[in-house]
C-alpha cells in the first residue's frame, strides 16, 4: 500500500508540474499537450520504482523514460478523444476542458507513477538456496 501511495504522490507532483507549466505557458491542447504527456511519462519513468543508481544495468532506467513517454503520449490521444468535452473552472488558472493538456498530464502521471511504483520499486529479492540434494 505504501508503494501505490508513493507512485500517486510522484506521478502527481511531476504532472501537476507540467500541466501548470502548459497552463501558464498556453499550450493547452493539439502538439504541446502530447509533448506534455510524453513528458510527464519519460520523467515518472525516472523518479518512480528504484532509482538510477541502483538499477542492475544502465539501460532500465533507459527503458522506463523512453516506454514512459510512449504511454503518456498514447493515453493522452486517448484522453483527447474519448473523454466527454466538459469543462471546468479553477480559481486563478481559467477554464479547463477535460480533454486539455493540463488535466491530462497530472491523470498520467499518477497512473504511471503507481504502476512503476509497483511494478519496479519493490526491494530485491535474495536468492534463494538451492535444495540439497540426499547423500548416498
Amino acid at each position: 500500500m505504501v508503494r501505490v501511495i508513493l507512485g500517486l504522490i510522484k506521478g502527481a507532483i511531476v504532472g501537476g508540474a507540467v500541466g501548470f507549466g502548459l497552463v501558464k505557458l498556453g499550450f493547452t491542447g493539439g502538439f504541446f499537450a502530447y509533448v506534455g504527456c510524453a513528458l510527464v511519462g519519460a520523467v515518472v519513468g525516472l523518479v518512480a520504482g528504484r532509482a538510477p543508481w541502483q538499477a542492475e544495468t544502465n539501460w532500465t532506467w533507459i527503458v522506463k523514460m523512453i516506454v514512459g513517454a510512449i504511454i503518456g503520449a498514447g493515453l493522452c490521444a486517448l484522453g483527447m478523444h474519448f473523454l466527454p468535452s466538459k469543462s471546468f473552472t479553477v480559481s486563478q488558472l481559467g477554464v479547463l476542458p477535460l480533454q486539455s493538456g493540463p488535466v491530462l498530464a497530472p491523470l498520467i502521471g499518477v497512473l504511471y507513477g503507481i504502476f512503476v511504483e509497483v511494478d519496479d520499486g519493490g526491494a530485491k529479492k535474495a536468492p534463494s538456496a538451492a535444495p540439497k540434494g540426499k547423500d548416498a
